[in-house]
C-alpha cells in the first residue's frame, strides 16, 4: 500500500510537469524582454517585503472580496481570460500572480504553500481586503488551504478547485529528500521546453484540459512565454518538486481547521485524483462541502464555472 501511494505521488508530480507549457533549468530559457514583450502586466504591483506582487482587480460589491490564485506553470491570465469578469458581477475580485510567476517575484529559500499564502495575504492587506474568499486552482489550491489554516480569522472561506490538498505517502518524502523529485521535474521540463520551442505548446495546454478542450483563444492569451523565463522555470521546478513536503506539514492540522471549505473538482481529473484530493481531504476537514463534476478533468474552473460560482455563493451566504 505504501509503495502504491508513493508511485501515485511520483506519477502526479510528473503529470503536473508534463502538463506545463514550459521548460526546466537544464533547458534554454527565453530572455525576459522577449517573453514579456507580448504579455505585459495586466494589473498593478503591490510591494511586500521588497518583492513585487502583481494583482489584477475587477468589480466591486459589499460582500467578501474573492481572491483568485493560479496553479503551476501559468499566471493570473488563467483567471482573467474569462472567469474574472463572470465572477466580478456584484463582487470585488482580485487575481494574483504567485511568487515567481507572471510579474510577481520570490526571494531565496523554500516557498511552501504556507509561505506563499502569507506573502499574498500581506499584499491583500495593503489593498484593504478584509475577510476574503480565497480560491485556488491546482497548486494554488494548496495555497488557498494554507491561507485558511494559518489565518482562519481573516478569511470567509476557501475554495480549492482541482486543488492539491493531500500528501502522497511516506516514501514520497524519502524520494524528494534524495533530490529525485527535482531531477524528475527538471527532466520533464527540459523535454517540454524543447518541444514547446518546436511549436507544441498547444498539445501541452490541451493535455491539461483533457477530456475538455481549451476555450477558443485561451492558448494565445494565457502567456506561455512568461513561463519560459529563467526565474519562472526555477520557481516552477521548486514548486513541483516540493509540493508533497508542504502538504505533509499541512495535513495533520486539517482536523482542527475552522475555516469553511468548498471543494470543486473534476471526476476525471487525471492529475489530482478525486479519491485522494477530495475524498481523503474531506474526511479530515470538519467544515467542508464537495462538488465533483461528472466528465470533467483538471481544469474544472473553466469547464464548470457554475460550480465555482455556487461554491462562492454558499460562502457568501454564511456572512452575517
Amino acid at each position: 500500500m505504501r509503495r502504491r501511494s508513493f508511485l501515485v505521488g511520483a506519477a502526479s508530480i510528473s503529470a503536473l510537469a508534463t502538463a506545463a507549457s514550459c521548460g526546466g533549468r537544464v533547458a534554454t530559457p527565453l530572455a525576459d524582454d522577449v517573453a514579456e514583450s507580448g504579455f505585459p502586466p495586466l494589473g498593478r504591483i503591490v510591494e511586500v517585503d521588497g518583492l513585487p506582487v502583481h494583482v489584477l482587480e475587477r468589480g466591486e460589491g459589499d460582500g467578501p472580496p474573492v481572491i483568485l490564485i493560479h496553479g503551476a506553470s501559468v499566471n493570473l491570465r488563467d483567471w482573467s481570460f474569462s472567469l474574472m469578469d463572470q465572477l466580478a458581477q456584484g463582487r470585488r475580485v482580485i487575481a494574483m500572480d504567485r511568487p515567481g510567476f507572471g510579474y510577481s517575484k520570490r526571494g531565496s529559500g523554500a516557498w511552501s504553500p504556507a509561505r506563499q499564502a502569507a506573502h499574498l495575504r500581506a499584499a491583500t492587506v495593503k489593498l484593504g481586503v478584509r475577510k476574503p474568499i480565497v480560491v485556488g486552482h491546482s497548486w494554488g489550491g494548496a495555497v488557498a488551504v494554507a491561507w485558511g489554516l494559518d489565518f482562519p480569522e481573516d478569511v470567509t472561506g476557501v475554495v480549492p478547485v482541482s486543488g492539491a490538498t493531500m500528501p502522497w505517502g511516506a516514501q514520497a518524502t524519502v524520494f524528494q529528500k534524495l533530490g529525485l523529485g527535482r531531477l524528475g521535474v527538471d527532466y520533464y521540463q527540459a523535454s517540454l521546453s524543447r518541444r514547446a520551442g518546436e511549436g507544441s505548446i498547444e498539445s501541452f495546454v490541451s493535455r491539461a484540459f483533457r477530456p475538455q478542450q481549451p476555450p477558443d483563444g485561451y492558448i494565445d492569451y494565457v502567456g506561455a512565454p512568461l513561463s519560459l523565463r529563467a526565474d519562472t522555470l526555477e520557481a516552477n521546478a521548486q514548486d513541483l518538486s516540493s509540493l508533497h513536503l508542504g502538504l505533509r506539514d499541512m495535513a495533520p492540522r486539517y482536523p482542527g481547521m475552522t475555516t469553511p471549505v468548498e471543494v470543486v473538482h473534476g471526476e476525471l481529473d487525471w492529475l489530482l485524483g478525486v479519491e485522494q484530493h477530495v475524498g481523503a481531504f474531506a474526511a479530515l476537514v470538519p467544515n467542508v462541502n464537495t462538488a465533483v463534476a461528472p466528465g470533467v478533468g483538471h481544469m474544472a474552473h473553466h469547464a464548470r464555472p457554475d460550480l465555482l460560482e455556487a461554491a462562492i455563493g454558499r460562502l457568501e451566504a454564511q456572512v452575517v
